[in-house]
């Protein structure tokens, strides 16, 4: 039996716009995220600090002017994760896909997905800057529960 994992890839920017791919088992999204009127990686890094520290939040990946949405919810000691797509005419979202899961199974991918695409270096034209000090945060945050769950 093969095991679903979720995996998240984040492109290369080009002129604001980014590619973003997420696959768990048959559910495969891929959509190119606009960085106005907000950077959706700084969001997205701040919604799982928030998260992890169980605070309900969401991402708002701009399409101009339709978006994806990425909801994060904490449950005890489980993860929540929702996308939902809202088109131009801002009726309703509608519900593409939900996980529920551990740390390791909903956070961790989102995370790696993060880390390496901080780690590439980004023409300022083509996207903007990375929030360093969130990212050093979230970062800091991470390898503290990893710690904390490999001495259980």
């Amino acid at each position: 039996m093969k095991i679903e994992k979720l995996k998240m890839e984040l492109g290369a920017p080009e002129h604001g716009w980014l590619p973003v791919k997420l696959t768990f088992g048959d559910f495969d999204l891929q959509f190119e995220a606009s960085d106005v009127p907000a950077n959706p990686i700084d969001q997205l890094i701040t919604s799982l600090r928030n998260v992890i520290k169980g605070i309900n939040t969401e991402v708002w990946w701009h399409l101009e002017p339709e978006g994806y949405y990425f909801e994060f919810e904490r449950i005890s000691d489980k993860y929540r994760f929702k996308i939902s797509f809202e088109d131009s005419d801002n009726t309703q979202r509608k519900k593409l896909f939900e996980l529920d899961g551990d740390f390791k199974s909903v956070i961790l991918p989102i995370y790696r997905a993060i880390v390496k695409f901080i780690a590439q270096p980004h023409n300022p034209y083509n996207w903007p800057q990375t929030n360093k000090l969130e990212a050093e945060e979230l970062v800091g945050l991470v390898k503290e529960i990893k710690t904390t769950q490999n001495n259980v």
